[in-house]
């Protein structure tokens, strides 16, 4: 593997427009590249077609050059009309972006079963006409049968055909060719605490006057890489400034309301000299729109138990001073936390090394090396539970531990389905934490007949998928350990990369994180918003 570098890349600012330019310094990371970053141009031919007879006419306004084609090439015709038909703007309400095509009763609601609003004939596309600035392409103007116009911009279409590439991968995924995921390896400390690279300061994301740039920073490095060090978290003021930190990366975009928004009304009292103490930290975490995700551990929680309020649950192993292995949170909850947000409190006095994992470049690995064994974790759910008997909570969810885009789903002929690793596109979650799992159970067809042997190659090719999980999990090159000094945060992408410990010693000041989680739904919405016009609308 070849040592990356990074280069310069322009900040997305989180309305949307290009603003700053941040230099990064070089860093040397191994990494291993995922597949699904690059368009398929030379295995499925699609994008390989190019427009190659045009007529070119001058157009007035700041439209540059407009290519004339009812039959040529282009990229926006590797796109079903239907599809291109009912993704124009006109049918959608431009204040909620919801369609208006939808047809029902206006009084009570009820689906009118008569078709829709436009024919099937009223689909064929008579004329494509492409205008150009500085040589690229930058708007598709399309006419139907019917006289209808529309317009679709050039970065949306590709997206669109990258997403037909891809088997329909979701949005997060479809922006890889813009912005990629970069899966990493062999990551030091060092390279961790690399400002402008992997981190970002607290003061920067939440108090500076150029908060906006560096929140853009922040949520750019959580999508590329899943991990985030946000160094002089304050560590004294209850968990204030950690709930402003998960509300200023997740949640909506506009924060203006100090009652609304924990971000807000902590940037309101620090930068108006009204300094958070722990004594009265309570009265400066508001009831907000977005920020820490409520679970059973409460809203900021502590992996010291005598911090932790009255109610919350205490039954996890990380209120011991145990190792603890590589695992993402919450594998019980149906849809695991999106963040997880860890600020060292006070580190242990000997030991308590956190360690780090990037799950993507693990299943990536299994994808290229052990292609067999990959299958089996992305096909096989596996289900965890969490109980507390103290406080009465008992959940359980299902899933596997490499979620990826399933290239057979919608497909209903049999004989079109790939098969084995063929058909699994993009990895869009991992979920894995051995000490939560369950027992697994074969699948229905695996007992329908009764039939041992089927029931005895289930469980040797899922041991078989583990063991390989486990040994990737175990080596160095997959693992970041890091000793956290007080007042560093470290923010994981939960649905991608792994976290754990070693076990540690204390002599006089017991070893205290604290941290929240936000939701996934929350920073998706974030990453959507920040990459704005290139995503699921225009």
């Amino acid at each position: 593997m070849q040592p990356f570098r990074f280069i310069s890349h322009s900040i997305i600012h989180s309305k949307g427009h290009w603003r700053k330019r941040i230099q990064r310094p070089p860093l040397n990371v191994n990494y291993i590249l995922l597949s699904f970053h690059r368009h398929h141009s030379t295995s499925s031919g699609r994008n390989s077609s190019t427009s190659t007879s045009t007529s070119t006419s001058t157009s007035g306004g700041n439209h540059g050059n407009e290519k004339s084609s009812s039959s040529v090439g282009t990229i926006i015709e590797q796109l079903p009309p239907h599809f291109l038909r009912f993704s124009s703007r006109d049918f959608y309400d431009p204040a909620t972006h919801q369609r208006t095509d939808v047809l029902f009763d206006p009084t009570d609601g009820r689906p009118m079963t008569e078709g829709d609003h436009v024919d099937d004939d009223n689909v064929i596309i008579e004329s494509i006409t492409c205008t150009t600035k500085d040589n690229k392409d930058e708007n598709y103007h399309v006419l139907f049968k019917d006289g209808h116009k529309a317009k679709f911009s050039s970065d949306w279409v590709q997206v669109q055909v990258h997403r037909l590439d891809c088997g329909h991968s979701p949005p997060l995924v479809d922006i890889s060719h813009i912005l990629p995921r970069i899966p990493w390896s062999n990551l030091t400390q060092e390279n961790l605490r690399t400002k402008n690279v992997m981190s970002v300061s607290f003061d920067d994301i939440v108090l500076s006057d150029d908060y906006e740039d560096y929140q853009s920073r922040a949520l750019e490095i959580l999508f590329q890489y899943g991990i985030l060090l946000v160094p002089s978290t304050p560590t004294q003021d209850g968990g204030a400034g950690v709930s402003a930190l998960a509300s200023a990366l997740s949640g909506s975009a506009y924060k203006k309301s100090a009652n609304a928004s924990s971000f807000v009304h902590y940037r309101t009292c620090r930068r108006g000299q009204n300094n958070l103490t722990s004594s009265s930290s309570t009265e400066y975490l508001p009831s907000a729109m977005e920020g820490p995700f409520r679970t059973l551990y409460g809203v900021i929680w502590s992996t010291h138990s005598a911090n932790m309020p009255e109610g919350v649950s205490l039954a996890d192993s990380s209120y011991g001073n145990g190792a603890l292995p590589l695992h993402t949170d919450m594998t019980y909850y149906r849809d695991p936390p999106g963040l997880q947000i860890f600020t060292m409190v006070s580190p242990a006095s000997i030991g308590g090394e956190s360690i780090f994992a990037d799950g993507l470049a693990v299943a990536e690995r299994m994808r290229s090396d052990y292609p067999e064994e990959f299958d089996v974790l992305c096909r096989t759910s596996r289900r965890y539970r969490s109980i507390d008997t103290g406080t009465g909570w008992h959940l359980e969810a299902n899933g596997p531990v490499f979620k990826a885009m399933d290239r057979n789903q919608n497909c209903a002929d049999p004989s079109k389905w790939k098969m084995g690793v063929e058909r699994w596109g993009a990895v869009v979650g991992v979920r894995h934490n051995d000490l939560d799992r369950l027992p697994d159970l074969p699948p229905w067809h695996v007992m329908e007949d009764g039939n041992r042997h089927d029931e005895k190659d289930y469980y040797s090719q899922l041991k078989n998928a583990h063991n390989v999980l486990n040994r990737l999990l175990a080596s160095d090159e997959f693992r970041l350990e890091v000793a956290l000094k007080p007042g560093e945060t470290v923010v994981v992408a939960n649905q991608r990369c792994l976290h754990g410990r070693k076990s540690f010693l204390t002599k006089q000041v017991p070893r205290s994180i604290m941290g929240c989680y936000v939701s996934q739904d929350d920073l998706e919405s974030r990453f959507r918003w920040m990459m704005k016009g290139h995503c699921t609308f225009q």
